[in-house]
């Protein structure tokens, strides 16, 4: 499924507003830095800790949705 929240709940983790918006900031813009997430995703949703983006990115990655 191309549905980003269809892909997290298919691989077993909770569909949660900071997971979508990483993948959304992600896919609008491969080939980007955790900072620039970071920027992009605090742009949309507003507050998120760098923590959790650095978080969200690993768990996306060891899932197999994001390469480094």
């Amino acid at each position: 499924p191309t549905d980003p929240a269809a892909l997290l709940r298919e691989r077993g983790i909770y569909v949660t507003a900071q997971r979508l918006a990483v993948l959304r900031v992600v896919g609008d813009r491969p080939h980007v830095t955790a900072e620039v997430v970071l920027q992009g995703v605090r742009d949309e949703i507003g507050s998120i800790s760098r923590q959790s983006v650095y978080d969200t990115l690993n768990t996306l990655t060891d899932l197999g949705l994001l390469r480094r």
